[in-house]
Order: structure tokens, then sequence, then C-alpha cells
């Protein structure tokens, strides 16, 4: 659906409860990669809910020229109060200062901590759903392009950050990681008036799930085709780059190139995921984002 506005209402941003037929991984999660290339300074960072196994985690990375200087990462940790006007987990905080538009991205470690201001650059772009589903059954999913400013330290040293960075917010269904035999997720910006962002999920060799959104700034829309060749190391355990196509609602086709900067890895059970912070080029253009490489370990 190609739309000039918000997919969801203010208040679809906001924490959501399970119901009573509500699976046992079901999930609710907050994601924000930012990287500025002036400093090359990059923070991924999400908190993930799971209300029925009373459980959330927080994935926590900060990169600076292409090295994991700070990981914070915690998959163990007590539900958090409270909603996103204050969303705290350990000594991680999310502040929604306007639902759909601006949010205040605060951590305080020991030797590292950022306070970040992400600003929308785009409507919200939800995903697809089954019709005549609940968030009990399906999840929902939103994607949208933003602008950052802020502060990160490292150390006795604080960099400014004036950039682009993602986020998405989903809720409902399931979290299962292990059900997904191998998966590609792509988030860039390029400008103010142009991003996107892939997902390719691998059942089998002939077998793939896509989906994607697309911002050309006057319009949010969904991705009608795509595809991804990623690429490796000799191991197959870290991605490099890739190259891949896609064509979005309005029909226009875009060839893009990436190479990754730095590997920011997270193990669940035998799930690997791997976000990587990446340079991206189509034409003219360089933007930079995530290329997430999912898959399983051998048991």
């Amino acid at each position: 659906m190609i739309s000039s506005r918000d997919m969801i209402d203010p208040a679809d941003d906001r924490r959501h409860t399970p119901g009573p037929d509500s699976l046992p991984l079901w999930n609710e999660s907050y994601w924000f990669p930012i990287y500025d290339p002036k400093s090359g300074v990059g923070v991924v960072t999400r908190i993930g809910i799971l209300p029925n196994q009373n459980e959330a985690n927080l994935w926590l990375f900060i990169t600076r020229d292409g090295e994991v200087v700070h990981n914070a990462t915690d998959l163990h940790c007590q539900i958090p109060q409270g909603d996103i006007d204050d969303l705290t987990l350990k000594n991680v905080s999310y502040q929604c200062l306007e639902p759909l538009r601006k949010w205040r991205l605060l951590y305080r470690g020991e030797d590292c901590g950022f306070d970040l201001t992400w600003q929308a650059i785009c409507p919200v772009y939800q995903y697809p759903f089954p019709p005549g589903t609940s968030a009990d059954q399906a999840p929902r999913h939103l994607e949208q392009s933003g602008r950052v400013s802020g502060t990160v330290a490292i150390g006795n040293r604080r960099y400014n950050l004036d950039c682009f960075g993602h986020r998405d917010h989903s809720w409902g269904g399931e979290r299962d990681w292990s059900k997904m035999p191998t998966w590609s997720y792509v988030s860039c910006e390029f400008s103010e008036t142009l991003s996107f962002n892939t997902v390719k999920i691998s059942f089998a060799p002939e077998s793939h799930f896509k989906v994607g959104f697309f911002w050309d700034g006057c319009d949010v829309m969904g991705v009608s085709d795509l595809d991804v060749d990623l690429e490796t190391d000799a191991q197959g355990r870290n991605q490099t780059g890739l190259s891949m196509w896609l064509v979005n609602e309005k029909g226009k086709r875009y060839e893009v190139t990436s190479k990754v900067l730095a590997v920011c890895p997270v193990t669940i059970g035998n799930t690997q995921v791997n976000d990587a912070i990446s340079e991206f080029r189509t034409g003219d253009l360089t933007g930079y984002g995530i290329i997430e490489y999912g898959y399983q370990l051998p048991s």
C-alpha cells in the first residue's frame, strides 16, 4: 500500500499487552540502529519483551572505526515497567517524546554512554498482516527512517553525532528465532528522501518470504519484489557485504551494493543473529544502515 500518511495510530507506538490466546513467545521489541560516518561511531540498541516468559532482553553495542568497543547485551533481564514515556531496562532508557515522531535514547554505562535524539523523516510504514487476525496470532511490525543528533561517550572521549538512523517496532505473534533457518534483514538511509528496508527469510533453497519498506520523499510504500546476494567470510559465519535489487510499489527498480563496517553479534540459543553496520551505494549515492544475517548454529 502506498501512503503519504502514517499507517498506524499513535497509540500503536506504545506498549501492548498479550491477550488470552497469545503464544508463549509473544514479543514486543523496539530497535534503533545508528551510524555516523563523520565520527565513525555506531550504536545498535534493542529492548525486547517476552511477557509470557516473564523475561526481557537488551541488545546494546557501540562501535568505533569498524570495531565493537562496548557490548552491554543481556538476554535475561526483568520485565521493564511503565510505557514508552520512559521505557527503562537496566541503565538504558527509551523516552518517546512524541509517538510516531521523536525519541530520546539514553545509556549510562561505566565507561560508555549516549544521549541521542531520534527524529522521524518519514511517516510510519506498517508491514501487511493477515486480515481478520489479532496481534495474538500474527505480529504487527512497523519501520521508519529518522535523523539522529546527540553525543556518544567512549571512555574519556565524547563524539557529536549528526546522522541518519532507523527504527522498527514489532509486537504480537511470536518471536521464535529458531523457526527461521536463515535470513537477511537490510535497512539503509541514503538521504532525507530515500531510504528502505528489506527482509528475505529462506526456508528452503526455493522457498523464500520477502517483504520490505520504501520511502521516496513523498510516500511510504511496500517493496513489490527483491533479491539479496549476501556475501560472507569463508566460514559463512559473518556477513561481509551484499549486492541486491528491489522494486518499490511505484515500479521503480534500485540496484544496491554494500560493504560491512562492523559486526555486532548476538547468540540466542542455537540461533546466531549478526547486526552489521554497513555502507551502501546506489547510483552516485552513499548511505548507511544495517545488514542483519541470521542462521541456525549446528546442534
